[in-house]
């Protein structure tokens, strides 16, 4: 026997007037042959791991009706009546949908969310359900799961608000940021090793004349990137960074702009530390406005790596800032921008721009020591006292005539180079010499693989020597041991 379509419920009904409609009026009559069975383009619906309370991406099921006869699914539902898991079924909201219209060989789809409930685990759980398919007395499934995981959520209300004065967070949990939690002066933000910080689009940390110590280890490094754990968004770059929305009046009513900033945005502090970390996929990872203090730089930042920002990694304006042991790659600028002056003492710090996703119009490095006011006048502020030694400084438009890998665009001239014994890409004719001290300036570093992202140095070769250090550094980026007479150049030691 075979069922008229004006048997179904209204959506069937109108659904298949369409298709009654655009096949010229041909009668169109569904089977109701047992037996019969649905194809579908997946059988288990996986999400990514998601955060409890947070939604997920929409992920498609293909519905494919592969019998020779029209039919209509009479009802695709979730079999948990409290599951996590939403269904829309070709525009109709779940959790069921009946009398669902297929032409023979035609097909519809199933488009699926979840929002994970937080439980008392400390690691990543998985949640289940079955997506369930009934058609003429018959019934199949499809497998849905999701990964989630518990976390600490910062935020509320308010875009931008301040952090109790003496804040902990531990690795217990990850910690997810909503806004900008701020800092305040002489208040400490402490992040403990192995702490995962996790950042929604246009959040970042304000450290506003604070302290930050982010003190990591090398078996448990302190993460920072954005919160979305799906794997189409492990390497994308632009994810997170400080971006606040102003509102001002003018003779043509409201006009809106937006202040943006680093991901960690250091402004006024004195004494944080950033030590064995990893920052990724923002727009700035770390911004610097700040003049320290006589006795402590404003950030100590050492064995860190920070990549794939769509701006720049390490940004500084007026500065003081002590590293070593850093890896910065793969940034839609500059690796790092020392500008406005400011004192810069790094050593075995290599600045390595291979950025991959479109044309970079940037240096690796940048420095310069002035500005225009806004009045027009030119101030100068000096770059003395900062010293960068055996670091490299390269990229994938070393190559290239159009700039330089390392630019230097300074005014006021200094008492001793700036860059000792490292290697850096610099050909043009303008660069101010005298800012180098026994420097390599065309020899292209033999990192192990660009393409693998792999800077290790593979070569015996002791142009790779470095001099002379500013601070006692007996281990590399990856913990192993310096030479203790001459040092490799870069943030890696060649075994």
């Amino acid at each position: 026997m075979n069922r008229w379509f004006w048997q179904g419920s209204l959506g069937a009904v109108l659904g298949v007037l369409a298709l009654w409609s655009a096949g010229g009026c041909r009668e169109v009559v569904f089977s109701d042959e047992p037996g019969l069975e649905l194809a579908f383009s997946a059988d288990t619906i996986l999400f990514d791991t998601s955060f409890t309370t947070v939604g997920s991406v929409t992920l498609p099921l293909k519905v494919y009706n592969p019998n020779d006869a029209a039919v209509s699914i009479d009802r695709i539902s979730l079999a948990d009546a409290s599951s996590p898991f939403r269904i829309n079924v070709d525009g109709y909201p779940g959790p069921e949908v009946v009398d669902i219209p297929v032409l023979s060989g035609d097909s519809v789809w199933v488009f699926i969310e979840v929002t994970v409930d937080p439980n008392a685990a400390t690691t990543p759980f998985i949640v289940e359900d079955e997506l369930l398919f009934e058609l003429n007395g018959g019934s199949q499934t499809v497998t849905l799961a999701a990964w989630g995981r518990n976390a600490h959520f910062h935020g509320g209300l308010d875009r931008v608000f301040a952090l109790p004065c003496d804040e902990t967070w531990a690795a217990d949990r990850p910690h997810v940021v909503y806004g900008v939690p701020v800092v305040d002066e002489d208040c400490t933000l402490q992040i403990l090793p192995g702490t995962e910080v996790y950042f929604h689009a246009k959040s970042g940390i304000w450290i506003n004349q604070g302290t930050l110590i982010a003190d990591g280890a090398l078996a448990a490094p302190i993460t920072f990137r954005g919160d979305r754990l799906e794997s189409d968004y492990a390497d994308l770059p632009g994810q997170w960074g400080i971006q606040v929305d102003f509102e001002y009046e003018t003779d043509f009513g409201v006009e809106t702009f937006t202040v943006a900033r680093g991901g960690l945005w250091f402004f006024g502090s004195k004494g944080s530390v950033i030590d064995h970390a990893i920052l990724e996929g923002g727009t700035i990872g770390i911004q610097v406005d700040t003049v320290g203090t006589a006795t402590a730089p404003a950030l100590t930042l050492s064995n860190t790596r920070i990549r794939n920002m769509s701006a720049t990694g390490l940004f500084a304006q007026g500065g003081v800032i002590e590293g070593w042991n850093n890896l910065i790659t793969d940034c839609g600028q500059v690796c790092a921008a020392f500008t406005l002056g400011g004192i810069y003492n790094m050593d075995h710090c290599t600045f390595a721009n291979y950025w991959a996703e479109g044309v970079r119009q940037a240096p690796a490095v940048f420095f310069n020591d002035w500005y225009e006011s806004s009045d027009g006048e030119l101030v100068v502020r000096s770059l003395e006292g900062s010293s960068f030694r055996n670091c490299i400084m390269w990229g994938n438009n070393a190559g290239l005539t159009d700039f330089d890998e390392l630019v230097a665009d300074v005014i006021n001239p200094l008492d001793a180079p700036l860059i000792w014994n490292s290697a850096v890409d610099v050909q043009s004719d303008d660069f101010p010499l005298e800012l180098l001290g026994s420097c390599t300036t065309d020899e292209a570093p033999p990192f192990v693989s660009t393409m693998d992202r792999d800077f290790h140095l593979n070569s015996n070769s002791s142009l790779w020597e470095g001099g002379a250090s500013q601070f006692f550094i007996t281990v590399d980026l990856d913990g192993l041991p310096r030479n203790v007479g001459i040092a490799d150049k870069g943030c890696f030691e060649r075994q």
